[in-house]
């Protein structure tokens, strides 16, 4: 089975029955439309459905936004700050950052910079795509550890320049997009002491080089514009192979004026599923599953917003309510940038720049008739980041007051904070804080940390890294504290007991955080907030949000929370929680979101209204035993969910999986291997499972991939399954064995192994051999030995041709379908780029595989391949001339055995 059908994995899978009653145009894949009729009229916000129906999902409450009765004042501070250098020379210059769940930050530039200020130890280089004739041996990524500012160098093989980004929903950086040779690549980036970015050159529908990018409520990314882009696509998390999904978005070409002013839009994730999109100066509302324009939104007058001019924005933090008897008011917020025409004058020698924008501007997006409201800035600025904290308050720091982004491009550097108060009074809402000395131009970027403080770190206004002018590159990493952090407030913050609180949340559900604090509280008092760490580049973070959660119970000892209803309103994944007494947050816990829970309870109000043809449901994947030099320890360290994440608990080495059907939801290992023996236990669907299979297999990723496949495909009830084989080298298959097991698969597990060296593939089910593939490199015949291999495995449905050529179905009241795996153990040489090929081979008692014992099967062996081969093989490729038309493969005339 091609890899890009089976990109959408799933491992242990139930199918449940349809609804009856609902018309198949109906059946959404990616979201329910409700119909109900909003209350507003042409405010239209769909449920996330693909049909775009409306939904009154948030509103404006009465009275505003909720507020505890009798709420006390904040603490008050004149402390203004404080900055400190925490690293001298990180190495890397952070273009592009994300922090992760282990409070350590992923940063990186772009290849094409030539020499940075960290070279790899020991020595790794690679060819300069702007100049082939060029080798640069420097580190342009960098893993830094945000709490002792310790560096690792990281590596990539495409150019990540001006690229856009995200945190999966399992803690994995997701990136995409970039420069020259990467305008279509995704890389996949796992935290640990030796791991590397994984990357697919080709993975994209189309070029994505300064494009916006937004976490969806399933965990997906939204993925939109760039630079001479006029579309969007979503990209599955964890996957670096999938099936496009692209949507034309006519907007961006409207909004697209000389100097273009509507590159990295400012994309928000909207609590009805929808999603907001800012280009230039223009709005959209945007139903991201059918591409229709929901709503168009006022004009935003007065200049520019979004690449190069460069201004900033933010989502104002969502006031959740215990029990969901309010709806969530929704405002967005956009501030500085500069004229339409300024990069004209700021691009090319004589350069002159004009002054930034100083006006900050918000919009109600859940009252109608709505318009933009404008307020001043403290100071003019381009380039600049706007960061909401623990408190409710939004920080912007960085920039300019003059010029554009873009080489040089910006003059009068701005290096003094502000601090906005969104809940202040009108005029009263600014605060400047203690400027910093370094400037942080083009190219800079900040994130909120765990303890509360800021990170800065980047700015470099060159072609290359430069460092004797007015604005070098920098390599100097700060941290800001904020005023909330101010010594005096310390008897006033709570400190969470991690130990003593929930961290696995549920959507809709309570929870209980312990603390300590000496005063005595009550729900005035308190709030409990939850913010996503960001993707930040070019002056915007991607996917930011800051959740105010509603409470139940609130002492000095414990608060019981409400965790958000939906991932509408909080994508499944990691969240740093604070708990906030009057203005004075505590340090953050890591929590993350989990969303079976929400599926589950929502299946009654979906049976009604009958939005899925096909629910599908994954049970439990349990007791995988790692050994050797294959994957240690638990299943979530050792593999990762592809597909449907949100939908996923895990408790110690049990995985559960839910997942809406067509195609699923999966996993693969976050190693990648070459040669060695992959085994698993597996049961197959017992009765009628015509029209499903199970795939457990080995891909590289790419356009000329390699592939060992083990399929099974069921069949009708009393009928065998058929175990399928097949081969792809560089892309290409058409190498496919069948068979009729000798047992019924689906009554007990079995152990299937795939045997994979550097003279054959071996495919085994209990022991006993089914097929071999020999290696005839020597004689030209292409042979998988030169690319890595993850682990995949999944259970989906294909009656399109699985049973019988499609000519059996899959009868969806024989559901529910249920295949179970354990015991996975690949034991295999892990891909560390190509110089695994030579190492990988290499017939050591490490590489057990490649050792002489398993260069040929035993006489033994070779009988009980004989005996199988002639009572149940019932498909030889090699033996159907037709399909060939006479011309056979050449590895058929040599012997394989």
């Amino acid at each position: 089975m091609a890899v890009l059908l089976k990109a959408f994995l799933v491992l242990p899978l139930v199918f449940l029955g349809a609804f009856a009653g609902t018309p198949i145009n109906q059946v959404q894949k990616h979201g329910f439309s409700l119909g109900i009729r909003n209350p507003f009229g042409s405010i239209q916000f769909g449920f996330g459905g693909q049909d775009g129906g409306n939904f009154d999902g948030f509103q404006q409450p009465p009275g505003g936004t909720q507020q505890p009765s009798g709420k006390k004042p904040e603490f008050l501070t004149n402390f203004r700050g404080r900055w400190e250098i925490h690293s001298e020379n990180a190495g890397v210059s952070a273009m592009q950052f994300q922090l992760l769940p282990n409070n350590k930050a992923v940063w990186f530039d772009t290849t094409n910079l030539g020499p940075s200020g960290l070279q790899f130890d020991p020595p790794y280089c690679h060819p300069n795509f702007n100049n082939a004739s060029l080798i640069d041996c420097y580190a342009h990524a960098v893993e830094y550890d945000t709490e002792t500012g310790s560096v690792r160098p990281l590596k990539f093989s495409f150019d990540p320049w001006c690229s856009s980004g995200g945190l999966a929903a399992n803690g994995e950086v997701i990136s995409t997009g970039g420069a020259i040779e990467a305008l279509r690549a995704v890389r996949t980036y796992t935290s640990c002491d030796n791991c590397e970015f994984q990357e697919n050159q080709v993975a994209l529908a189309e070029n994505r080089w300064y494009s916006g990018q937004q976490t969806l409520e399933d965990g997906s990314f939204l993925l939109v514009g760039g630079r001479d882009v006029f579309s969007y696509e979503i990209v599955p998390q964890n996957q670096l192979q999938f099936e496009p999904r692209l949507f034309q978005l006519p907007f961006l070409r409207e909004t697209r004026d000389e100097k273009e002013n509507n590159l990295y839009p400012f994309v928000y994730l909207l609590p009805d599923g929808n999603v907001y999109v800012f280009a230039n100066s223009k709005s959209i509302i945007l139903n991201p599953y059918t591409g229709e324009t929901i709503r168009q939104l006022p004009e935003l007058a007065g200049g520019s917003r979004n690449y190069p001019v460069s201004g900033m924005s933010v989502l104002l933090p969502l006031q959740l309510s215990a029990d969901g008897s309010h709806n969530v008011d929704v405002e967005v917020m956009v501030c500085g940038g500069n004229a339409p025409d300024a990069f004209k004058y700021s691009e090319n020698p004589p350069r002159k720049f004009l002054p930034a924008l100083n006006d900050c501007n918000r919009l109600s997006l859940t009252q109608e008739n709505a318009d933009w409201d404008k307020e001043i800035m403290p100071s003019r600025r381009t380039m600049g980041d706007a960061l909401l904290l623990p408190t409710g308050d939004v920080l912007m720091l960085n920039g300019a007051k003059a010029g554009t982004s873009a080489w040089e491009s910006a003059d009068d550097a701005n290096f003094t904070p502000v601090l906005y108060r969104p809940t202040a009074a009108k005029g009263k809402r600014f605060k400047t804080l203690k400027p910093t000395h370094i400037a942080r131009m083009y190219h800079s970027t900040s994130a909120l940390l765990i303890d509360g403080k800021i990170l800065v770190a980047g700015s470099n206004p060159h072609q290359f890294y430069t460092f004797n002018v007015k604005y070098p590159t920098e390599l100097r990493v700060e941290k800001f504290t904020p005023p909330y952090l101010a010594p005096e407030l310390d008897k006033h913050r709570p400190v969470i007991v991690e130990d003593a609180s929930d961290k696995e949340l549920k959507y809709g559900q309570q929870f209980v955080v312990n603390i300590n604090l000496d005063d005595q509280v009550d729900a005035s008092d308190i709030k409990v907030t939850m913010y996503p760490p960001p993707f930040t580049t070019h002056g915007f973070s991607q996917s930011q949000r800051l959740l105010v959660l509603g409470l139940t119970q609130v002492t000095n000892q414990q608060i019981t929370a409400v965790a958000p209803p939906s991932g509408k309103i909080a994508p499944p994944g990691y969240y740093m929680l604070f708990v906030v007494h009057r203005g004075v947050p505590s340090r953050g816990m890591w929590v993350h979101i989990i969303s079976i829970k929400e599926r589950i309870d929502h299946w009654s109000s979906f049976i009604n209204m009958a939005c899925f043809r096909v629910l599908c449901v994954a049970l439990f994947l349990s007791a995988f035993a790692f050994h050797s030099s294959a994957v240690n320890g638990s299943i979530i360290k050792s593999m990762y969910i592809s597909w449907g994440a949100q939908h996923t608990a895990i408790q110690g080495d049990d995985l559960a999986l839910l997942c809406f059907c067509f195609p699923g939801t999966g996993a693969q290992s976050k190693k990648t291997f070459l040669f060695g023996s992959i085994e698993m236990l597996i049961k197959f669907v017992p009765g009628n499972s015509a029209g499903t299979v199970t795939a457990y297999y080995l891909s590289s990723t790419g356009d000329k991939h390699d592939e060992i496949d083990f399929e099974f495909l069921g069949n009708s009830s009393g009928q065998p399954y058929t175990l399928h084989t097949n081969v792809y080298i560089q892309g290409v298959g058409n190498r496919e064995q069948q068979f009729y097991p000798w047992f019924d698969p689906s009554a007990d597990y079995h152990n299937y192994t795939i045997h994979w060296n550097k003279n054959a593939i071996v495919w085994y089910v209990d022991g006993i051999p089914l097929r071999v593939f020999r290696n005839y490199e020597s004689k030209g015949i292409p042979y998988p030995s030169q690319q890595g291999m993850r682990v995949y495995t999944s259970l989906w449905n294909a009656d399109e041709w699985a049973t019988r050529g499609g000519l059996v179905k899959t009868d969806w009241n024989s559901a529910p379908f249920i295949a179970r795996i354990r015991n996975f153990r690949p034991r295999a040489c892990f891909w560390n780029g190509p110089v695994s090929i030579s190492q990988c081979a290499l017939p050591s008692p490490a590489n057990w595989w490649n050792t002489p014992a398993f260069n040929q099967l035993s006489a033994a062996k070779m009988g009980q391949m004989n005996w199988v081969r002639n009572n149940y093989m019932i498909y030889d490729y090699c033996k159907d001339t037709k399909r060939f038309n006479g011309v056979m493969p050449a590895e058929c005339s040599l012997p394989q055995f």
